[in-house]
């Protein structure tokens, strides 16, 4: 029997995958940290700013079925796209990003970006490149803070307060967002019997245009080594990339001291966190919207384990339960891993005052 002809579309155009995420727990000196995350990024190619006077003159091409960014001229071989670079374009585009990237089919595609990218005002920008792959395209104000300078940059603040040989470093992430998870055990706190917490920051970025440079206040805890993330305004600092690359230095400089202060802040909330009880859980688990249904079942998963029971406990202390979101965030790629993280620190907020 003849079977019914149909009328095939192209698939969409594929792009390269982004530099690969990596968290890492680590008990290291800051400077052994910074060279791990330093040496990651060298593995993802070598990185370089392509200033672009008008990307009017510049179009998109299917290259090996992926897309690919070439100029008009052809005075450069086409460069492929990787997913971050290929988001960055049709955000600046103000196209949406889902649909034309896995929704269209290859020719759409290319006439839709294509037609957007011509329809433009003057728009000057900044490829940035590993190798000759695209990993994002920024505007022409981005202030570049890579890795290097970041390291670089938090080592000198650490030095001008006479921290650098005290501070351990207890998690590198690496990839698409970048952290290093600053810990300071002389100022430990035993919030429970053989339960020890750390006061500590959060210092993150990215070179991809994905974050800005956060330093954030945190509270590690030794037993499980899960970080709770301030949720106050006050005890994180956020500096975007844009404009001179020194006021991100200097701003750096400033939050560092800041931000620890607000730490041990936080350390005091986090012990009376042991005699606060929640009442109603499933309900308190439900309302944290910011989590995916699968992490708010995994928050549940935590909460039986350690109540060792099959079923939900209709009452816990706010550790705990503050406890069982950190453990959550510990199954998540990094720059997810941080903001559960956060929504901790917020439950903890809304708990103990």
């Amino acid at each position: 029997m003849n079977q019914p002809q149909t009328l095939g579309l192209p698939p969409a155009l594929r792009v390269l995958p982004d530099m690969t995420s990596h968290w890492r727990d680590v008990d290291e000196d800051f400077d052994t940290a910074a060279t791990r995350l330093v040496e990651a990024h060298a593995k993802d190619g070598d990185a370089r700013d392509l200033p672009i006077p008008d990307l009017r003159t510049w179009g998109v091409i299917a290259q090996n079925a992926r897309f690919a960014l070439a100029p008009l001229a052809r005075h450069h071989d086409p460069l492929p796209l990787r997913s971050t670079g290929l988001s960055g374009l049709l955000s600046r585009l103000g196209a949406p990003v889902e649909f034309v990237r896995d929704r269209l089919p290859a020719p759409l595609q290319l006439a839709t970006v294509n037609y957007l990218m011509a329809d433009q005002r003057v728009a000057p920008g900044v490829l940035r490149l590993r190798g000759d792959e695209v990993t994002a395209v920024m505007s022409e104000r981005y202030a570049a803070f890579d890795v290097e300078r970041l390291v670089e940059t938090v080592r000198e603040a650490l030095v001008s307060h006479g921290a650098v040989a005290e501070v351990r470093v207890r998690a590198v992430a690496s990839g698409p967002v970048d952290a290093l998870r600053l810990t300071f055990p002389s100022e430990a706190v035993a919030v429970k019997p053989g339960d020890v917490s750390h006061v500590g920051l959060d210092i993150s970025s990215s070179s991809f245009g994905r974050s800005a440079v956060h330093v954030r206040s945190l509270v590690w805890r030794l037993v499980c080594t899960n970080g709770l993330r301030v949720a106050e305004r006050a005890g994180s600092f956020s500096f975007r990339h844009v404009g001179d690359p020194s006021r991100l230095r200097d701003g750096i400089g400033e939050a560092v001291p800041a931000a620890l202060t607000h730490a041990r802040g936080i350390v005091e909330r986090w012990r009376g966190a042991v005699t606060v009880m929640v009442e109603r859980v499933s309900e308190v688990i439900d309302e944290l919207r910011d989590l995916t249904l699968q992490e708010r079942a995994g928050v549940g998963e935590s909460l039986k384990l350690e109540a060792q029971s099959k079923e939900l406990p209709e009452r816990t202390d706010a550790y705990t339960l503050v406890n069982a979101i950190t453990a959550t965030a510990r199954n998540s790629e990094p720059a997810r891993r941080l903001e559960i993280e956060e929504v901790a620190g917020r439950v903890l907020q809304a708990h103990v005052r």
